[in-house]
């Protein structure tokens, strides 16, 4: 399996749950990796939700940043979903990624520019370290093979 910065995925069974007591389909999106001098090789993982009622104006997360995927705009997934820029995303260390490929279904690819976004999103909401935002950027820049510049870093 080739997993990239921007992949979607559905990943059946997943065993890390964060909420409910049963271990169900999530779909993710890959943000990156760690760094190659990590002493443990991590996947950065992201999930998505299609219960898009608790970012309304009386939803549990309604102050939460985020964004909406309409399947007519994004139709590599099956259903409405959103993004919630204030979870952190998941640590998920390859190793046990790479044992549960059976589990694992690809969907397809982020463009470059909704990667973008959702990167200078995460980089706002603050749920990362520096050193995990370091990752996922060094992914990042690693998948576009071109040299860092200023922008990179939020300088112009």
């Amino acid at each position: 399996m080739n997993l990239e910065v921007g992949t979607v995925f559905r990943w059946d069974n997943f065993p890390a749950h964060r909420f409910g007591g049963e271990s169900k389909a999530r779909w993710f999106i890959c943000l990156g990796f760690s760094g190659i001098f990590a002493q443990v090789a991590i996947v950065y993982l992201s999930t998505t939700t299609t219960q898009l009622q608790h970012f309304g104006t009386s939803g549990t997360r309604r102050n939460h940043s985020h964004f909406i995927f309409k399947t007519n705009q994004h139709p590599i997934f099956e259903e409405d979903c959103a993004i919630d820029f204030d979870e952190r995303p998941y640590p998920v260390n390859e190793a046990k990624f790479k044992s549960s490929q059976k589990d694992i279904i690809i969907k397809g690819q982020l463009n470059e520019d909704t990667m973008r976004m959702i990167y200078k999103q995460f980089l706002r909401s603050k749920p990362l370290s520096v050193m995990e935002l370091i990752d996922i950027h060094n992914s990042w820049i690693f998948r576009l093979n071109r040299p860092l510049v200023p922008e990179d870093f939020g300088h112009r």
